[in-house]
């Protein structure tokens, strides 16, 4: 007989840690305790074989964990009758994580459709190993009393299984039946969803952590009538499916992509779609790819049962408005979009989009960390507490305190006022959930950011110390501390010279960085307005090589004075400019699109390239523009050279990789930023590097992972000066 003391770091609590421990301890006729403690979970087993316990902990840990770190010493035997999980510990819950909301698992679908069960068809089943978390969570420790569940008293039998350690449903959260938790309005909403789908109606759907607009996906009408009720003109929309079935009958799916539909995030996955999908063209204007995802709650697989069929689902919430959560405000701004509302009166603690990612040569990534995947948690090194702001698109804060850090979900652009709210609400109520106080502010450098804004006045309110840190440096540091070299392409990021960077390939560390090579600068005139009008981005182009190629005589005079034509390097805007050129979008209505329907127009049969130039530590794209325009002229279609552009672009990323390792030894290559979202670009990297040097590709690559880049930099000691 022997004993072992097990203590475990990560995402141990609230998610049915002990309850496991207890069966699995008991199944193996080991005696002993576990508990939750305030730097994790503490285990002590006593009996003939304790190590078993180990190896099923490596092979089947509990579903919703993720144990960062295990560490295991033997203690003296004990003698003690049976297995107990013990009280936790009161004080010191500053390592507790917030756990993501999960899909159902199979034994509460299971229980779903079983008629026999007394949660039949119950919207709301859960138990501990799926269901909400973050949304409904209100403070710590996760307590029912401390969740939007507390107004609902549990009724006799959901008790009983709450206080039963052997049952799945032993202290989760959630828990509730027919009898005694929410309900939905109307009480014949299951026939009210299906009559609303079948004539065409759009109908606002509160969900898990916030309200849907829905329609019929194949009804083209109903899909435009939502686009302009919503003021959404052209950019694409999220579809869920009833199953996988419809999934393989809509698009072409990769092992890796089929794992990720089905996970217990049930993320909304980007995947390249079939020519015989009819819809494509209204629900994805342009582009090759849909937005698919999976029901992820027990209310959608209801639906679906009833109305077997792809559903759009998309953000209830005007253009550039943060998405709604509430049922007053549903009511309010919904009036003139939604022709049918179905509610429950469960509140939402916390709003939460659905996440959106994407498989690139195997590898997820994760374009807004939403439901299911955020708040995330990762270990961080430095042990400081530290809170970053992030940037003003695609907004997501983050907190690193006690050796851990949290990237908590999608804000969203901070121009909307509402938006500026929910991130400094967020971030209060982040602090106040862990009783801690940030040492270091850390923001970006671009001084106009409403996040930054925010940033300094929170540090100001609080005495806390602040610093700005360079937009594609905290890019890259997210992706990877270094040493590297480092690849940051986007669309806009302020530079250390007070100019608009966004081509950047840099060899930096965390504490620093040397700015290697950069697109060569060319103006934006107009400012602001030549990224909502990307012809005024292809005449800064072409002015340099030809003024008289410049159709408009206004613009002409502009971009000689040099008035209101502010510099840039950015890469974003280049691929919009030669979007432009190729006739493929000159007029976008939404971030990104130009460069999507460039990618998505582009051959990808087609091997050859475009000329360019690098000296003096710039990328010279004036060799590139004028082949592609020589090109165009002799009637080169422009699927052809949009491949072109695409392959020169990873020609490009090669040279420079190369010469840098020439000067500074085999350091990995690291990209982020934007345009890394682009699938074609990175297949393209890959094969011409084909394996010659090691490639780091973030797995955040926009704006949302660049909170981590700055918790990374901020912890540097420069930076506390």
């Amino acid at each position: 007989m022997n004993g072992i003391s097990i203590h475990l770091t990560g995402v141990v609590q609230g998610v049915g840690f002990r309850p496991w421990v207890w069966r699995t301890a008991t199944a193996l006729g080991l005696s002993g305790s576990v508990s939750n403690r305030f730097d994790g979970v503490r285990i002590e087993l006593y009996g003939s074989d304790c190590r078993a316990f180990l190896e099923v902990l490596e092979r089947e840990p509990p579903p919703l964990s993720r144990i960062d770190a295990v560490h295991a010493e033997e203690i003296p035997f004990r003698s003690m009758e049976g297995f107990r999980i013990l009280e936790s510990e009161t004080a010191g819950d500053a390592l507790q994580r917030i756990a993501p909301d999960t899909a159902p698992c199979d034994a509460c679908r299971r229980e779903l459709f079983d008629p026999s069960g007394r949660r039949y068809r119950h919207p709301f089943i859960n138990c501990v190993d799926c269901g909400p978390r973050f949304s409904i969570i209100e403070g710590l420790p996760y307590d029912r009393s401390l969740t939007t569940m507390r107004t609902f008293d549990m009724c006799t039998a959901c008790a009983k299984e709450y206080a039963d350690p052997a049952d799945r449903r032993y202290h989760a959260q959630p828990v509730a039946c027919p009898e005694c938790g929410p309900r939905i309005e109307p009480e014949n909403w299951e026939m009210a969803w299906c009559e609303a789908m079948e004539r065409g109606r759009i109908v606002a759907v509160k969900g898990i952590g916030g309200f849907h607009l829905a329609c019929a996906a194949q009804n083209a009408e109903a899909v435009a009538t939502l686009r302009r009720r919503k003021g959404r003109e052209s950019k694409p929309f999220a579809c869920m499916v009833p199953n996988l079935e419809w999934v393989k009958s809509i698009c072409a799916l990769s092992a890796a992509e089929e794992r990720l539909l089905q996970s217990r995030e049930r993320p909304i996955v980007l995947l390249k779609t079939k020519r015989t999908f009819p819809s494509l063209e209204f629900l994805a204007p342009g582009l090759d790819t849909l937005g698919i995802m999976l029901p992820y709650s027990p209310m959608h697989e209801l639906m679906f049962d009833r109305y077997p069929h792809p559903v759009v689902m998309t953000s209830a919430n005007h253009t550039a408005e943060p998405m709604i959560h509430t049922n007053a405000a549903a009511a309010e701004r919904l009036a003139g979009i939604a022709d049918r509302f179905i509610l429950h009166n469960r509140a939402i603690a916390n709003r939460c989009e659905d996440s959106v990612c994407a498989v690139h040569g195997g590898q997820t990534i994760v374009l807004r960390p939403g439901r299911g995947i955020a708040p995330l948690s990762m270990p961080e090194a430095s042990g400081r507490t530290i809170l970053a702001f992030g940037a003003d698109m695609k907004n997501c804060p983050a907190l690193a305190h006690h050796g851990q850090v949290t990237l908590l979900p999608y804000v969203g652009d901070l121009e909307h006022p509402e938006a500026q709210h929910i991130l400094h609400s967020a971030v209060e109520r982040e602090l106040a959930c862990f009783h801690v106080v940030p040492e270091q502010v850390v923001h970006d450098l671009h001084p106009d950011y409403f996040s930054t804004q925010i940033a300094e006045r929170f540090a100001a309110t609080h005495g806390i110390p602040s610093v700005g840190v360079q937009h594609h440096h905290a890019h890259l540091a997210g992706a990877h501390p270094g040493p590297a070299i480092g690849f940051a392409f986007d669309g806009t990021g302020y530079g250390t010279d007070g100019s608009i960077w966004g081509g950047e390939v840099l060899v930096y560390t965390t504490s620093g960085f040397e700015r290697a090579f950069h697109l060569r600068p060319f103006a934006l005139p107009g400012g602001e307005a030549a990224i909502r009008h990307p012809e005024r981005v292809a005449d800064a182009l072409l002015h340099q090589l030809d003024p008289e190629r410049i159709d408009n005589p206004a613009t002409r005079v502009q971009l000689a004075s040099g008035l209101n034509c502010p510099s840039t390097s950015s890469m974003g805007r280049l691929f919009d400019a030669v979007a432009c050129l190729l006739g493929v979008c000159g007029d976008p209505t939404y971030d990104g699109e130009a460069a999507m329907r460039l990618e998505a127009v582009a051959d990808g049969s087609e091997c050859g390239d475009l000329a360019f130039g690098i000296r003096d530590g710039q990328i010279d794209w004036r060799p590139l523009v004028a082949d592609l325009l020589d090109e165009l002229a002799k009637g080169i279609p422009a699927g052809i050279l949009a491949a072109r552009f695409h392959n020169t672009l990873a020609e490009i990323v090669f040279c420079c990789g190369r010469l840098l390792t020439e000067r500074h030894g085999r350091l990995p290559w690291v990209f982020a930023g934007g345009v890394f979202q682009n699938r074609l670009l990175v297949d393209r990297i890959k094969r011409v590097v084909d394996g010659a040097y090691e490639l780091v590709f973030s797995s955040l690559p926009n704006d949302s992972g660049l909170a981590l880049g700055q918790i990374r930099i901020g912890a540097e000691p420069w930076a506390s000066r």
